[in-house]
């Protein structure tokens, strides 16, 4: 290879090697290659842990449809049998009038009131309702949001045992009364403590019920 000068300031030749330059070169080369390889190799790590994750929200997301599927339906499938074997005519006609005088304000006499104070009266009523389902629910996201826990957990449990030991004791007693079930009120009591007092435990201390319950 042919060495080449270059003249500088004082008009003395400085030799230059394009050999050197070259090999320098070729070194810069192998070094960029070395650098795709690693950018490669992370981008394959970077797919696989991907694909891992990906695998992992799916097997996540079916176990989570799974848990929820069970107990839904099992509730479903409770709550049929419950309206088909334990209501009688009587107790359903008693419910229906129950729930549409729920919320109702100022009752409707559709005979003697007139068009007006009626329309008035449902949108009274209608309007009751829409009050009173908003407040909750703006309640409950508020005490969510201001990480009001232990009062949300207890309202959630307040609520559940309510209903629990309200509606269950209503079922329970139609049964008892459709089929002529012979039981004292000790038992009763006892059973109904079991159901509400006991359910609630088991649903929000799953992993250990106190022994004085």
């Amino acid at each position: 290879m042919a060495n080449t000068a270059i003249a500088n300031d004082d008009g003395n030749c400085l030799p230059t090697h394009h050999e050197g330059s070259s090999r320098n070169g070729g070194f810069q080369r192998v070094g960029q290659n070395s650098y795709e390889e690693n950018d490669d190799s992370d981008d394959e790590l970077d797919n696989n842990s991907e694909e891992a994750l990906s695998l992992n929200e799916l097997m996540y997301s079916a176990h989570s449809f799974h848990v929820m599927v069970v107990p839904v339906s099992i509730t479903m499938i409770l709550a049929a049998l419950a309206v088909t074997y334990i209501n009688t005519p009587q107790t359903l006609q008693e419910g229906a009038q129950v729930m549409s005088e729920a919320y109702h304000v100022w009752h409707v006499d559709i005979e003697n009131d007139s068009t007006s104070k009626q329309l008035v009266a449902d949108f009274v009523n209608g309007l009751v309702i829409v009050t009173v389902i908003g407040t909750m629910t703006f309640g409950i996201v508020l005490l969510y949001k201001y990480r009001c826990m232990k009062v949300l957990i207890g309202y959630m449990m307040f609520s559940s045992m309510t209903l629990l030991g309200f509606l269950g004791g209503a079922m329970f007693n139609v049964m008892i009364e459709k089929y002529q079930i012979p039981i004292d009120w000790l038992t009763f009591l006892f059973g109904l403590y079991n159901f509400a007092f006991v359910g609630v435990a088991a649903i929000f201390y799953s992993l250990g019920i106190p022994p004085y319950i």
